[in-house]
Formats: C-alpha cells, structure tokens, sequence
C-alpha cells in the first residue's frame, strides 16, 4: 500500500543583500550583522530575546563548530531519522500526512522520510516532525522544563532541501535550532506558565529558516516575530489522558514558522517584542531573563538519546525493569508486591490513577506501573508490543496494580528532580530483589554506544529503506559535511 519557484518568490528576492551562509565567520562582529554598538557615555539599552536570537543565527558558521559539535549533530540526525522511519504508517502520521495532502498544494520541494512524493517545504516539515516525535523516541534535554530539540530536525532539513544547501549548511542550520532552543530551555519555563514547551518552535524555526534560505537578519527578526505569538501551545496536551495530540504541535508549529519566515521574507512585518510580552505579563513574570548564547560554547553535547520508546523520565524505570527481568524470568507470577522509588515530579507526570489503565497508546507510554510491568513480563520495551497493544494484556495490567510509587528521600535529599529509580520486587516467600538506575542508557552522562545508535538506526529504518537503503543512508550522514548538494541525501531519505 503507498503511504504516501516558490522560494523564489521569496528568498531570491533578497539574495543581494542576504547574510550568505558562507560569508559569515568566526570574526562577526555585532556591527556585522547589524547591531549598532553601545555608546559607553550612554546607558546600556537591553538587546531583545528576538535579537540575541537573530543576531547568533547570522554570526554561527559551520567553521565556528568544533569537530565534537558536528558529530554530535550527526549523531542527533541519525537518532531523529530512526525515530522517524520507526513510526511510518503509524495512525497519527498517515492522518496527518493524507490530510495535508488533501487540504494544501504547494510545490514538491522536500522529501517525506520512506515517500517517493515529495511536498512543499511545510508539508515536509509537518509530516516529519510527527513521523520524528510519533513513538516518544528521540532525544531529550531537561533545562529549566523537559524538550525534545531533534523537533528541529524535519524543519531544518525541509529548508535546507528546498533551498539547494550542502551537507555543510545542513549542519549549521541543525546546531542553529539546537543552540537556540537548548539556550532558551535553560532560561525559562514555558510550562510554569501554562503553556507546553514546544511554543519555543516559533523562535527556533525561524532562525533555521533564516539560515537555509539565506535572508537578511532584518527578516529573520520579522519572522520570529509574526511566528512567535502564533506559537503559544496550551499545556493541556500533557495532562490527563495523552492524545495523539503529542505527536502534532512542535511540527505544527514549525510549518507555520517556515510559512513566517516566507511572509517575512516577502515584506511582511511582525511584532518586535514578543518574548518581552510574555515575561512580564504571563505569570510567573521574569523580566530580567537572559539568554546565554555564545558561539564559542555549544550544549549539543548534552543531548541525551532514547533507549526504550517512552516518556524520558520512565527510561530508568524500563532500564531497571529489564535487568530485574533478567534476576527474576521465572518468578514474576510469585511477585506480591512492587515498590518504585523515584522524584515526585515522575510520579505525578506517570503514575496518577489514570496511568494505571491507560486508554490510549499514547497514555500507555507515559505510563510507569505499565512501561515497568511490560519490562518485568517481556524482558524490554519495544515498538512492536505497543504496536501489538501489549499495553491491554490482562496480565500487564494486573502486575501493572502491584505498583506503588512513592518518593525517593535519598534521591530527592540529592537533587530536587531527576531521572533515578530504585525498584523492589516483593515475593510471596519473603523473599525481594531491588534494582537501582541513577542514569539511564543513553544520557549525556552515560551516552549511547555507536554500535547501539546503529541498532536502533537499522532496527526501525530497514522495514522502510531495505538493509541496503538504510546503509547508505548512515553513510551517508557519516560524510554529510563531505555533500556539496543534499539532493542525492535527500533522494536516500526518500528510499529512491
């Protein structure tokens, strides 16, 4: 069954006076990309969020990335693309996909990942950003509030595809979106405010944009204006039962973002001072938020991966289960009783009552009775039993009520948040086993293996491109800094 020059009117229009990817460099100065300098007689006038944003965009080159920094975007590519293939076919993105297709035209500029039709730029940027965040399988980065930066990657490739970029500007675009939004995340809390984190697309994208399709700062600015108030995303996705709704807003607002970035580009103004809005007059106000962006320092680094298709804070959970798994195969009918020590803010996020007989795929993966019984009947955690609907089998859901979560003194004596569990199994002969996970597989701080990053790569990306396809798509990304024009990348992504 198939699953599956408008720039020019826009960006080109510019292009004599654009800040080209290539002309920047390490010497950029804030006079080079437009900002006049202080007069030190005078007081010191505060530099806006927008254009801290927009002026890091146009001074980060390619040249300015440390080498640690490529391979880490390379990595976070593959992670993202894995995640992407694992979820084709998945309900939330064929809806997704038929119904773009049906509703919007455009011209066929950007691939869709195991498609051989292409679609605009936006459609692109949609369709694969469900495809990407689908499975609660990418990346993860906790500043002041969870994120999932590799959200960037499908609008960053859309861009860069439409735009004729190299392999190069690809990078530069991605370490450009995440730089921007990891900053961002370290400085304040969208949902401290009632919103959900991904609001932070409409001030990321932009940026991407800007890079890919090489416009002036002066319309990068515009764009994240006209985006950014249109991406203020409610926090209600994350509460209660969890709808396929998880999957959609970060991708959704990135479409619109490139569609900002095109009325930018052809004139279209926006307001100038969003984020300065929504500091003082959203509560909690925090006017003197700053924004720590420096193109000699990078947090790309500390990015962490996926090992197990759940929600980030129940990676340790699953970890832990599967090892006791391992200790207790033949005596997980003889458990009277599980005891789950772990940070307060898990527990309300994934074991209120409706977690214990969840409705939904998507509830079931933010689910930590569930997730950890599966680990404890099956020995892992996988795709393909939530595909099966595992999560509902009547022995799941009964070792599922044996779980009692409860607060780790130890663990929140240490740190008021985090991702460590201890697990105790109780057995109707007295006897117990306990498990403890401070860090799961796939942290920063305890990174997944090459070897282990492949796996998961081939794992969910062969069903789609063949043994063969998915190779060469891994080779290919091995060299992307090598790839003068992405198309032939492109062209694998698409499983031609």
């Amino acid at each position: 069954m198939d699953r599956r020059d408008f720039l020019a009117g826009t960006g080109a229009l510019t292009m004599a006076d654009a800040i080209g990817l290539g002309a920047t460099n390490a010497q950029n100065t804030a006079a080079d990309v437009g900002i006049a300098q202080a007069d030190p007689t005078q007081p010191t006038a505060r530099v806006s969020v927008e254009q801290q944003l927009a002026t890091y965009g146009a001074t980060l080159a390619y040249d300015m990335l440390p080498r640690e920094v490529v391979e880490a975007a390379k990595r976070l590519l593959i992670d993202a693309l894995a995640c992407g293939y694992g979820a084709v076919g998945s309900p939330a993105a064929r809806i997704v996909e038929d119904t773009f297709r049906k509703s919007f035209g455009g011209p066929a500029v950007a691939s869709v990942l195991g498609s051989p039709h292409p679609t605009s730029a936006e459609g692109a940027a949609l369709i694969n950003g469900v495809l990407v965040r689908d499975l609660d399988l990418n990346d993860i980065y906790v500043g002041k509030e969870p994120s999932h930066p590799s959200e960037n990657i499908p609008a960053a490739l859309a861009a860069c595809e439409e735009g004729s970029r190299s392999g190069r500007d690809l990078i530069e675009t991605i370490v450009t979106g995440y730089e921007a939004q990891l900053a961002l995340n370290d400085a304040l809390a969208f949902g401290d405010r009632g919103f959900f984190s991904v609001s932070i697309a409409g001030f990321t994208v932009p940026l991407m944009a800007g890079k890919a399709w090489r416009m002036p700062r002066e319309q990068v600015l515009e764009a994240i204006g006209i985006a950014s108030v249109r991406q203020l995303t409610l926090l209600a996705i994350t509460r209660g039962p969890i709808s396929m709704m998880k999957a959609l807003p970060f991708a959704h607002n990135a479409m619109d973002s490139l569609f900002a970035a095109r009325l930018a580009a052809a004139g279209f103004t926006g307001p100038a001072n969003a984020m300065d809005w929504f500091l003082t007059q959203v509560q909690p106000h925090q006017p003197d938020m700053r924004l720590e962006l420096d193109t000699g320092k990078f947090r790309i680094g500390k990015v962490g991966l996926k090992r197990f298709p759940l929600q980030f804070e129940l990676q340790t959970v699953a970890e832990a289960g599967v090892n006791l798994h391992a200790k207790a195969r033949d005596r997980i009918d003889a458990i009277s009783a599980i005891e789950v020590e772990t940070y307060p803010i898990t527990i309300e996020r994934t074991a209120s009552p409706s977690r214990y007989d969840p409705k939904t795929r998507e509830t079931a993966d933010h689910s930590l009775p569930v997730c950890l019984a599966m680990a404890l009947i099956d020995g892992d955690v996988t795709i393909a039993q939530y595909d099966r609907e595992r999560w509902r089998a009547p022995d799941i859901l009964a070792l599922a009520r044996k779980v009692k979560a409860k607060v780790g003194d130890r663990m929140t004596a240490a740190a008021a948040r985090g991702g460590g569990v201890i697990v105790r199994l109780a057995f109707a002969d007295g006897s117990s086993l306990e498990e403890e996970v401070e860090i799961a597989d796939g942290d920063a701080r305890r990174p997944m293996s090459r070897a282990a990053l492949e796996h998961k790569f081939k794992t969910l990306a062969v069903p789609v491109l063949g043994e063969a396809g998915a190779g060469k798509v891994l080779a290919m990304i091995d060299r992307l800094d090598e790839l003068s024009d992405l198309q032939p990348f492109t062209a694998a992504l698409r499983g031609a």
